[in-house]
């Protein structure tokens, strides 16, 4: 795992492209989905003209300014090293439980859920920022409290065996 999960600076989130899963931890800012449109809200908000291109921050966003299903495998290609399986993300939870919480359960905490097949943003994170109104066109940005009514189960599977010692 490149980066830890660090809410709210950096975060999990799980993608949907063609019916498979891949879960991330990366810099939230890396998931604003349309940049132009949070570029010209800014500009809006302080009585500035609006703009018809904006450039990333983050290598990983260039040529991908507006996040969709037209640029998903550029940006998945960009973001491999932030992939992780979800049992690593299970192992990172307990450990930290352990260490920090005297083995208090916890979940893992996911922040954001793109959903290509069916172009929709979801999203849990319950900081200021409202990431879910930065959508491109044709999709819908959702806020949900509970991420449990909304991650598909099969989205949980392990990637990798775990080994069980008898």
């Amino acid at each position: 795992m490149k980066v830890e999960p660090n809410f709210p600076d950096t975060v999990v989130v799980l993608v949907k492209h063609e019916g498979k899963y891949t879960w991330y931890v990366s810099e939230k800012e890396l998931w604003i989905m349309d940049l132009l449109e949070l570029d010209n809200a800014f500009r809006r908000k302080f009585n500035q003209p609006e703009v018809t291109e904006t450039k990333a921050d983050y290598e990983e966003r260039e040529g991908c300014e507006i996040l969709s299903e037209k640029n998903i495998a550029q940006f998945q290609d960009a973001m491999k090293e932030y992939k992780v399986s979800y049992t690593e993300l299970i192992d990172y939870f307990n450990l930290y439980s352990e260490v920090y919480l005297d083995g208090v359960s916890l979940t893992v905490e996911t922040s954001f859920y793109l959903d290509f097949d069916n172009k929709i943003f979801y999203s849990f994170f319950k900081e200021p920022g409202s990431y879910e109104q930065f959508v491109p066109t044709g999709w819908r940005g959702i806020f949900e409290e509970d991420v449990r009514k909304v991650i598909p189960e099969n989205a949980k599977r392990n990637i990798r065996k775990i080994a069980l010692d008898f």
